[in-house]
């Protein structure tokens, strides 16, 4: 098993998150057949992109869809602000772990889940030879805003195709105020755990007309019940955020494996 190839998908304009629940998806690139030479999986994910708007936010969502395979692949990326005349310096890539099958002959889809329009999304997809996956489920953008000192609610993620421990949380969100603070408390319920988690997320200040993307904020984890076994399907993970100042579009995934 190891590296075999890699493919990108766009660039490509996306839309913003208007709808009810912060979804409303734009492709990235067209569809991708999977040559032969399989079995393949993808392994690790590259984003880039620009908000080129002051006081827009970067967060969203990635989701990758693959025929004949079920299940649900989506990752939270993207922080900070956008900016006009005034942005921070060029950034590399943000690196998304991952492990997606992608059988030989099925398509391959990207699609993303923006908060605000962003310019030029790239998706790059490396692909590895071998049968693996873990899956991950996204909640939050669009509609979805933090007010200060006040908790946040966030939808719930149910464990619908395998069992398993949530190995990874990944966070966005933006500060879209000048002098205001992006720190904020993550809360991960899992009922079985026993006592919730709490993570720190966010950094830095925000910027309403100085801006600057970042990546998003990745914690590694080992969360199962409360004697560290699988989480059974069907299991209900509740998150609820505490922003210092006002936050917006707060996006959360959890890769389970």
């Amino acid at each position: 098993m190891g590296y075999y190839f890699a493919k990108v998908f766009g660039p490509t304009d996306s839309v913003a998150s208007v709808v009810a629940g912060g979804r409303k998806k734009t492709q990235i690139g067209s569809d991708y057949l999977v040559p032969p030479g399989g079995p393949f999986h993808i392994h690790k994910m590259f984003v880039s992109k620009g908000n080129v708007v002051d006081a827009k936010e970067c967060a969203g969502i990635v989701e990758i869809h693959v025929t004949s395979v079920t299940g649900t692949f989506e990752y939270a990326y993207g922080n900070g602000t956008g900016g006009t005349t005034n942005g921070g310096g060029n950034i590399a890539a943000e690196p998304i772990n991952c492990r997606i099958p992608a059988p030989s002959g099925s398509k391959v889809s990207v699609y993303v889940n923006d908060a605000e329009i962003a310019k030029n999304v790239t998706i790059e997809c490396n692909f590895w030879s071998g049968a693996e996956r873990i899956d991950s489920y996204a909640v939050g953008g669009g509609t979805y805003d933090a007010t200060a000192a006040t908790e946040l609610t966030l939808p719930t993620v149910t464990i619908v195709d395998h069992p398993g421990l949530i190995k990874e949380i990944r966070f966005a969100g933006a500060v879209i105020a000048d002098a205001e603070a992006g720190s904020a408390k993550l809360v991960v319920e899992v009922p079985a755990q026993g006592y919730p988690q709490e993570f720190a997320v966010g950094n830095g200040p925000g910027g309403a007309t100085l801006g600057a993307g970042a990546w998003a904020d990745v914690k590694e984890v080992n969360i199962g019940t409360k004697n560290q076994g699988s989480i059974p399907v069907n299991t209900v993970i509740n998150f609820k955020l505490t922003a210092a100042e006002d936050l917006k579009s707060p996006t959360v995934s959890i890769a389970v494996k």
